[in-house]
């Protein structure tokens, strides 16, 4: 054994990892034994990952001269892995090829509704300690938590590391923070590097809508500039600080209001009002409510509100032909034919299933039905009742309609400077045509006559 330990050295290397038998003469399998060469190890101490295999080689082959053997392996640690941040929405603002409906459609703003899920938070692991040849633990690296935070409008759930929407808008990712923003800016006039827009919010355009583009929003959409012949739709209300130059084909729809300075040559659809600064030239205007041209004129095209009509001069001097009727709307009366004819198909189907039923009822009494019948039964059954039920539908929104299209009550047109001829009044069914000058003047239905008063 003392001549073994002369000529053979124990070397600790990768920081207490490995262990190597260092040879400096030649042995042959008969000159060693395991009981020694264990000793060599415990004695420095080395009782973990011991290569038993490379061991038994050594006593089975010898050693050459001068060449070293790894006897001991320790176990690595297994570091922890990072936490991580699993998106559920997609932050890519530019649109695939397939995507483009034309060449204006350029990006698509990452949106979210609220309630929806934004972001999941993966934690990081702790990982596995190792062990040196010593015995002793090597400590891993615990993996590092992903440092991000609710912001505007965002919850974070502890229950499940979850990030949730609060309001519907634009996701931002910030490197500390997520947040939904209501309100999409466009720091100029819309051109091929916005394209179109279509978001959850509202749009705030800080210039102008030029020709042939297309601005969607649930929400608001404000325009500090001028709208061309463009398409503009939000589910709130429009707002545009100059005006519209509409060139006969711009297009307007709002659930709400649509505010402007002027309006010319364009087509307007209010769930509300429509209010003009200045004036409304040969334009389609339709108001549920109100239509309020506050120190302009209304002059050509057709005008059409469910409460009132107010401007300065409505007409020209030169008799430009101008349309103007109060109450019900082509739109209204165009859901109102749709209700009749479903109301008339529904009522058909009914007595068809009627008929229907009534026949199998009679054939179960005199004999029983076969399988099949049995199931036409039941089917005749649940389609009469959902039949029943869509009639009923049909025939409340018909009648709310006829609420609607009978109140004339309250409707009026108001002419604070010119009422010019050749203006055409229609109220519902009821039409008048100017044929001269009146001022400061108030038109409305009484008894079925369509009356004009001073104001």
């Amino acid at each position: 054994m003392e001549a073994l330990q002369n000529t053979i050295s124990v070397e600790i290397t990768k920081g207490a990892m490995e262990a190597d038998f260092c040879f400096k003469e030649a042995y042959g399998p008969e000159m060693l034994n395991i009981e020694d060469l264990k000793k060599l190890l415990v004695d420095k101490g080395i009782v973990f990952g011991i290569q038993e295999n490379v061991l038994n080689d050594l006593l089975l082959n010898g050693t050459d001269e001068n060449k070293s053997y790894t006897v001991a392996v320790g176990k690595d640690p297994e570091n922890g892995a990072d936490g991580s941040i699993h998106f559920y929405h997609e932050q890519s603002i530019y649109m695939e090829l397939e995507e483009k409906r034309t060449f204006r459609d350029v990006i698509k703003i990452p949106s979210v509704m609220i309630n929806d899920k934004i972001a999941k938070i993966i934690p990081p692991t702790e990982g596995m300690a190792g062990t040196n040849i010593y015995g002793k633990p090597v400590k891993q690296k615990v993996g590092k938590p992903v440092k991000i935070k609710a912001g505007k409008n965002v919850d974070f759930s502890q229950s499940d590391n979850t990030f949730y929407a609060r309001a519907d808008g634009q996701l931002s990712i910030g490197e500390k923070s997520i947040h939904v923003q209501p309100n999409f800016e466009v720091n100029g006039d819309l051109s091929l590097k916005t394209g179109n827009l279509d978001f959850v919010g509202s749009i705030t355009i800080r210039g102008n809508v030029p020709t042939g583009y297309s601005v969607k929003a649930q929400g608001d959409i404000t325009v500090h500039g001028l709208v061309e012949s463009a398409y503009l739709e939000a589910g709130g209300s429009i707002y545009i600080s100059e005006g519209i130059s509409g060139m006969k084909k711009a297009t307007l729809i709002a659930s709400l209001d649509v505010k402007a300075a002027y309006v010319n040559q364009a087509i307007i659809e209010a769930g509300r009002d429509i209010i003009v600064k200045n004036s409304i030239l040969h334009s389609h205007c339709v108001a549920q409510e109100n239509i309020f041209c506050q120190s302009g004129n209304i002059i050509g095209g057709m005008s059409s509100a469910g409460k009132m009509i107010e401007a300065k001069d409505i007409g020209n001097n030169m008799n430009t032909n101008t349309d103007l009727s109060f109450g019900i709307n082509n739109k209204v009366k165009a859901r109102e034919k749709e209700l009749y004819a479903r109301k008339k198909e529904q009522t058909e189907n009914i007595s068809k299933l009627r008929q229907l039923g009534n026949s199998l009822m009679v054939k179960e009494k005199s004999s029983s039905l076969s399988t099949k019948e049995r199931i036409l039964l039941l089917k005749q059954r649940n389609m009469l009742e959902k039949t029943i039920k869509q009639l009923e539908e049909i025939e409340e929104e018909l009648g709310e309609l006829q609420v609607t299209i009978g109140n004339l009550e309250g409707m009026k047109l108001v002419a604070k400077g010119v009422l010019h001829p050749n203006v055409h009044i229609t109220f519902d069914k009821y039409t008048k045509s100017i044929t001269t000058n009146y001022h400061f003047t108030q038109v409305y239905l009484k008894d079925s006559e369509i009356e004009i008063h001073s104001l």
